[in-house]
């Protein structure tokens, strides 16, 4: 483990106990969840729940910059190589309890369009992926620039799609879209105005400096060297963004995961109590 800063460590701790915190809930919603019985796209939401918040906390405690090339600690768990393919899993399995969401929310709300909007959903966060993968292999931020724009335009469609659900919502069903919203445009002015504009910056750096980038291949060769560090100044802006990435993100994952069966087995007999639930 490399020294680290007085300010580096404290944050590393408080994400390590961000980390047991998360699967604590994890763990006590699907002690409250398995109690009832699930329907297809309850099981599915909370299986993909799973999968994103182990890998948000896998990597809360062991924390790295795969772009970069750095980590706090000198072990085959912080390499490029495993951070980039569990975070790939697991963004994957994000994108798609989002666009399980909004399909199930089309179908409570009546919405043909918002379900239209779930499809491209999962496709346009995979493409993301091998981006950011092709970021992080040739060291070329515009991998992860494109990618963290295409986040951005799938939280747009998404956030779209919420808003027209909304239109038709129900009493019970329009406050949980109303923070839904609030919580998009949160997202989405982050993303615009801090984080597409530092990967772009860094990008356009690279290039005034006459950067050289790796091949593929000489990426796949190279991903095994990270530098090991504890500096403030290394871990300035990876401190901003994971820091939202393993609290909130999480958090998000988990009420996209529990707040369907909930409302099912709360709802009374309104204008659609089982509607577009079971056959999910």
């Amino acid at each position: 483990m490399a020294e680290l800063d007085p300010v580096v460590r404290i944050w590393w701790i408080g994400m390590s106990v961000l980390g047991v915190l998360n699967i604590g809930l994890w763990l006590w919603m699907f002690r409250a969840m398995r109690t009832r019985s699930l329907t297809k796209l309850e099981r599915a939401q909370l299986i993909l729940s799973a999968i994103y918040v182990a890998g948000c906390v896998s990597r809360s405690f062991v924390l790295r910059s795969d772009v970069a090339r750095f980590a706090m600690f000198d072990s085959w768990f912080s390499t490029v190589l495993v951070g980039r393919s569990i975070a790939t899993v697991a963004e994957v399995s994000f994108a798609g309890q989002w666009a399980l969401l909004l399909w199930w929310l089309s179908q409570r709300t009546e919405q043909p369009t918002a379900r239209v909007l779930s499809f491209p959903i999962v496709p346009l966060l995979a493409t993301a992926q091998c981006c950011a993968w092709y970021g992080v292999l040739t060291t070329n931020y515009v991998g992860q620039t494109v990618e963290e724009s295409l986040w951005t335009t799938g939280a747009l469609v998404f956030m779209t799609g919420l808003f027209l659900c909304r239109r038709t919502a129900g009493d019970r069903l329009r406050p949980f879209l109303t923070s839904g919203l609030v919580l998009c445009a949160g997202y989405v002015l982050f993303m615009a105005t801090i984080d597409v504009p530092n990967y772009y910056k860094l990008w356009q750096a690279k290039e005034a400096a006459g950067a050289t980038y790796l091949t593929l291949a000489e990426g796949l060769q190279d991903v095994q060297n990270m530098k090991i560090t504890g500096s403030y100044e290394d871990w300035r802006y990876p401190m901003v963004w994971q820091t939202l990435y393993f609290s909130i993100a999480v958090w998000i994952s988990l009420a996209m995961a529990w707040y369907p069966c909930h409302l099912r087995r709360t709802d009374s007999a309104s204008a659609f109590p089982t509607h577009g639930t079971n056959s999910g």
